[in-house]
């Protein structure tokens, strides 16, 4: 069996008559219509709108969910340098210390250094995609409103929001966590967190410049910083305008599969052919095949269930894959692969 290096993973999220994330006034347009992010995708020679969460908008959903789920102290964003006590800096930074803050172990951050200050720079061990509307599975519509005044014309206001099965894909470099590089002007620890913490750490000269530090409980903190990471993603909630288009984020599909390289291979799995989505079982197949010598652990797929378009067909797929419910199966990933203490 493969090594366990990297958990990779995919999510479809249901947010039929949802805005989750916005992108503002539209622009040339009337100054009253706030509109969803979308992107343009040429499909059977047209363009057409496709609605998207960013990155960044629902890792931020992630990390909150996590905190929660875990109990876990959050790591604080806040301005940092010259001015931000008066609130005019424009740099800002999370507590860099991934030894206190699971936080910054999974997600990473970033503090530019000025002047005689050392940088810090940790890149995300989480790594990510957009979500997106799948194919043949997204409209965009307008939902036209009125402010009643209690005297005057009622003002006229619009906002645009989707109905789609939005799909993302990711991948958690399992063997990053709990070890941080310093390397030259790449410094993921900061010189005072090595002092304050020097019981923690274990430290190992790799020639020149290059030392790494690894937490003396690395293993076990591994094991919880993941298991974590997954509980977070079960539960997830988050998204904007939630009081007028509420929907929940949860995953109603939930793919992880623990493996010896970093490929997110996870991705475009869903199919939006009939009146509800699908998973490409001969894609998922295909690929269990093809990665079978990277692979540490069984793909394991959880499904909502009456969700899926062919439910039937996938809880009859082979010893392969393990089949639950998006919690079941985080829980059961967990258990086997990621259980500590």
């Amino acid at each position: 069996m493969a090594t366990l290096n990297n958990i990779t993973g995919a999510l479809l999220i249901d947010a039929t008559a949802a805005f989750l994330n916005g992108a503002g006034l539209g622009v040339g347009e009337d100054k009253n219509k706030v509109i969803p992010k979308t992107f343009r995708e040429k499909v059977n020679n047209r363009a057409e709108e496709v609605p998207y969460v960013s990155a960044q908008a629902w890792r931020r959903w992630l990390r909150d969910t996590t905190n929660e789920e875990n109990s876990w102290n959050p790591s604080v964003l806040r301005a940092i340098g010259e001015g931000s006590d008066k609130g005019t800096t424009n740099k800002i930074a999370t507590e860099l210390n991934p030894v206190d803050f699971p936080e910054d172990d999974l997600f990473g951050y970033m503090k530019a250094g000025s002047k005689n200050e050392e940088s810090i720079q940790r890149a995300s061990p989480f790594k990510t995609s957009i979500l997106k509307g799948i194919k043949n599975m997204r409209t965009v519509n307008n939902d036209e409103a009125f402010v009643h005044l209690k005297e005057g014309t009622p003002l006229p206001y619009s906002t645009k929001f989707y109905s789609t099965h939005l799909e993302g894909f990711f991948n958690l470099e399992y063997y990053r966590l709990g070890v941080f590089d310093n390397l030259g002007s790449k410094q993921e620890l900061g010189s005072e967190l090595i002092i304050a913490h020097a019981d923690k750490l274990i430290q190992t000269t790799l020639g020149g410049k290059f030392t790494r530090f690894e937490l003396k409980n690395a293993e076990e903190s591994r094991k919880r910083n993941a298991a974590g990471l997954l509980k977070g993603l079960a539960f997830l909630r988050g998204g904007a305008k939630q009081a007028a288009f509420g929907a929940d984020v949860a995953p109603k599909v939930l793919i992880i599969a623990g493996m010896e390289s970093a490929n997110p291979i996870f991705n475009n799995l869903f199919i939006g052919k009939g009146e509800k989505p699908a998973l490409n079982i001969e894609l998922l197949t295909q690929l269990a095949k093809d990665y079978q010598q990277k692979l540490a652990t069984p793909i394991y797929i959880g499904i909502r269930s009456g969700y899926l378009q062919n439910e039937t067909e996938i809880q009859s797929m082979g010893d392969a894959f393990v089949i639950g419910s998006p919690i079941e199966v985080v829980n059961q990933f967990t258990e086997k692969y990621l259980k500590h203490g």
